[in-house]
Formats: structure tokens, sequence, C-alpha cells
């Protein structure tokens, strides 16, 4: 038996351009099931056209495995569809297939899925491979929706009750000579690779999906074992780890542990970056310190608005009362700082939106991320701004944080989506250019990218100048190409 793992082709153009992360789950899945088959994973996301090579791949391969989070969906689709008729079976996984399994049983859809594993998927999926191998039924594999005839013949996707989440005990190490594809994943040039710590989350955000995929759970993995794997990621290649965990800092002792086993284990010489929240990290200066010491250069901090009022609907508590603290204490230890800030919550209006953008500011962050308030499937957000009439908009495809999906009781939904881009746009420029760290810790990828975008932001500034396009025509243009996070205006 044969399997093929694809990660989704989908990405985030902006983030895509600072990080290409290989997928981290798909290796975690092959290292489960290779004693059973042979399992190949294939990062596609950095490919030119990964529907030519996924149809050239796929031929031989008896099951091939999808994941999507929700604005990658349709596409998955599409390769599922190249799949079936190459004569492989297919089988989603990942968040968007898990909250929507019943909707997607019920429709056109489940045409082209014959399974589905849902949550956490390491055991479900070692199940499915044994079943077929053993030509058994997967009547009774926790976790997994598939196909099955009614008494009158007539097909229908039956879901089976959901798997209990695994001890970390019972995880495997990941699988990394499993991928196919090794070149072409970076972070400000430097090869990366993913290491998680940890996994789940006890927080309530009401916008996330994480504690329906995992409940309101946090369980860590021993440090031995985060070690072992940050060793195995750098003998396939990687100078950067990225540590992807749900909220790595729930736990600053353990994080500060972490650290000291890295400078122990003599691996500071890689560049560390993770996401983490604002209160956790303002929570200890030492452990910045020790992250600093252990070789971090890069946490994305969950900041998400200054707006008191927007913070309590969005569950986030006082996470800004903490952002000016967590930020100086990243930046005294040179380490790159990146922010999600939300916008377009209900009762915004434009002033609402700019405090963000001066909160930026004035923190000097290195990278902020005007993040548009989006509902996602099944989430408690999505309930409220359903039951107060504000969601515009179910094309998945626009899903991704980036896109306006919305209206707020003061503006429409295009509203929302000009004055986020606009401070995309204003945020990139001399002023910024003076205090970022980027250019003094990464000055090659920095000067590289001023190269590449300074004709770009000299002939709209020529072209507005002159009169020959306005603001409107560059801001349409970018949500044309779905690079919305660059300056210019």
């Amino acid at each position: 038996m044969k399997v093929l793992l694809l990660s989704s082709p989908i990405v985030q153009l902006d983030f895509d351009r600072i990080a290409r992360i290989p997928n981290l789950g798909l290796v975690s899945l092959a290292a489960h099931v290779d004693d059973l088959c042979t399992v190949h994973v294939a990062d596609i996301h950095g490919l030119k056209d990964h529907r030519e090579y996924v149809s050239k791949m796929v031929n031989g391969y008896d099951l091939v495995g999808l994941t999507a989070m929700s604005f990658q969906y349709q596409e998955a689709l599409c390769l599922a569809k190249i799949a079936k008729d190459a004569g492989a079976e297919t089988v989603f996984g990942g968040y968007h297939p898990t909250l929507a399994a019943e909707e997607i049983g019920n429709s056109r859809d489940a045409e082209l899925i014959d399974y589905i594993v849902r949550g956490e998927g390491e055991a479900t999926f070692r199940e499915l491979v044994q079943s077929k191998l053993a030509g058994k039924s997967q009547r009774g594999i926790l976790g997994l929706s598939y196909h099955e005839h009614d008494n009158n013949g007539k097909d229908r996707m039956v879901h089976n009750p959901p798997r209990p989440l695994l001890r970390v005990e019972e995880i495997a190490m990941p699988k990394r000579d499993a991928r196919l594809i090794t070149q072409g994943f970076c972070s400000f040039d430097v090869p990366i690779d993913s290491v998680e710590t940890s996994r789940g989350c006890t927080q309530g955000c009401k916008f996330c999906s994480i504690n329906l995929m995992y409940g309101r759970r946090f369980r860590r993995f021993s440090i031995e074992r985060v070690i072992e794997d940050i060793r195995d990621a750098e003998a396939h290649g990687a100078g950067s780890i990225f540590f992807p965990d749900d909220n790595i800092t729930l736990d600053p002792k353990r994080l500060e542990r972490l650290c000291q086993a890295i400078i122990d284990a003599g691996l500071t010489h890689l560049r560390y970056k993770t996401q983490a929240s604002a209160s956790g990290i303002a929570s200890s200066k030492q452990l910045v310190d020790k992250m600093g010491e252990a070789g971090f250069d890069g946490v994305f901090l969950g900041v998400e608005s200054i707006n008191k009022r927007n913070l309590e609907f969005l569950g986030k508590g006082k996470m800004s009362n903490d952002a000016d603290r967590a930020v100086q204490y990243l930046h005294d230890n040179n380490i790159i700082v990146s922010t999600g800030l939300i916008g377009g919550n209900p009762d915004d209006d434009e002033e609402d939106l700019w405090e963000n953008f001066r909160l930026a500011r004035r923190l000097k962050v290195d990278f902020p991320i005007f993040y548009i308030s989006t509902p996602y499937p099944r989430t408690e957000m999505r309930a409220e701004l359903e039951e107060m009439g504000l969601v515009t908009n179910s094309d998945f495809t626009r899903y991704d944080g980036l896109h306006a999906n919305l209206r707020t009781k003061h503006l429409s939904e295009e509203e929302v989506q000009f004055i986020t881009w606009k401070m995309n746009a204003r945020y990139y420029d001399l002023e910024w250019m003076r205090y970022n760290k980027v250019k003094r810790i990464y000055p090659k990828w920095f000067a590289r990218e001023v190269r590449r975008l300074a004709p770009f932001y000299a002939r709209r500034k020529l072209d507005l100048a002159l009169g020959r396009r306005t603001v409107r025509d560059f801001f349409q243009e970018d949500l044309a190409s779905g690079e919305l996070c660059k300056g210019v205006v």
C-alpha cells in the first residue's frame, strides 16, 4: 500500500515571503504508519504549479491525504479530484474538515472525499490504514468519518464518535525522511523546520478553533523529546526552528526550562521562532532573557487589540495591558516582534481600527499584522456575529484573516477592508525603516526585499503624483493579488 500526504498549496502570500515552513502534522502522521505502508509527504505550497506536480505524482498511490484550513478547503477538493481520477482514495483532515464534517458529508463534496480524520489524527489515521490493509470495515474507528450504504443501498457518510486525546507519550517523533520536497523552506533565507513542544490551550478565545479540536487542554511533550526533535530537524537541514505550539507561554516556567535545555545541549547556534501570548511574555523578564540567550530571534505576539471592549468580545481578557512590557522585553533581547491586531469587531468605527495602528507604531513593532475579525466555522464568535446579522460572506476561500467577511455596526465590509489595507500600506514607511530590527538581524534578506519593492513603490508614487492611478486602484490591485500587507500609500 502506498500513501501520499499533501500539504495545502494555498498560503497567505505576505507571510510566505517571510517564512515558508514545511508541514509538521503530515510528517507526524507519516511516523504512525511507516511500519505499515510506504508513505510519502509532499509540501507543495512552494511549487509554481502544484496541480501539475500532483497530477504527475499521484499515479500509483492507493490513498492520498489532504489537510485544509477553511480558506484552503476548495483547492483541496480540486486536488482530491485529481487523486480520484488517478484511482486513489482520498482522506481529508485538519481544522475545516474536522469542524465541518457533517456539512461535508451531506454535500456533493463527499463524492471526492472517502474519509475524514477528525481532530488529532495520528491514531485514527493508523487504524484507517490498518483496516484497509486487513480489508475490514472502518466501523468503530474513533474520530473517523467514512462512507457506508444504508438498507436501501444509498450511500451516506457515517461519523464515528470522536477519539479521546492521545497521551503525548503515545505520539511518535516526526518522520522527516518521508518528505519528497526538501528545498525552498526558509525564514529570512535560513532553512527552517517545525518542532512542537506542546499541544492545546486552556484559554477561551472566541475566534479560535483550537478548543474545538483539542478541548481546553494543555499537554506537554517532555523537554528531552523536544531536544531530540530539534536535533533531528537540524540533521535534516534546518538552521532555524519554529515552535508552532498553540500557547507555548501558558507555562512560562516550562518554556524557561526548555531554553536552558537548548543552551545546555549546545543548540544556541540555531535560530528559534514561536508564537506567544502577550501576557505570557510580559509575565517574566527572566524568561525572555533566557529566550534571547537560547537563540530566539522572532516572536509572533498575540496582542489582538488595544480596545478593552474588543478584547472582551474576543475573549482575550486584558491582553493589551501587557503589550508594552512584552514588546520591550523582546526588543531588549534583539528579538523581532510580529503582532496580531484584530479589527472589524461589531462596534468598531474607523477610529477604532486606527487605534491598533497607533499601538503598533508606539510599540515599534517590526511586523504588525492587521487582521480582520473572521467568523470561522463553528466558533463562538461566528454564532454571535450571525445573530447580530454582521456576517456578510460565507465564501471560505476568503477566510484567511486578511479579507473582510463581515461588516460592523458602523462600517460596511468594503470599508473595513479598505481601512485595514491602508493601515498595512502606511506602516512600512521611512520611520519603520529606521527602527525595525530585521535590517540588523537579517541584513541580506532585508536588502533584497528593499531592492525588490523599491521600484514597485516608486512606480506607485509616480502614478499617484501624475494622477494616472488612485489609491483605490492600488487597493483593488492588491485585493486581486492577495498581497494585502505591503506598504506604499
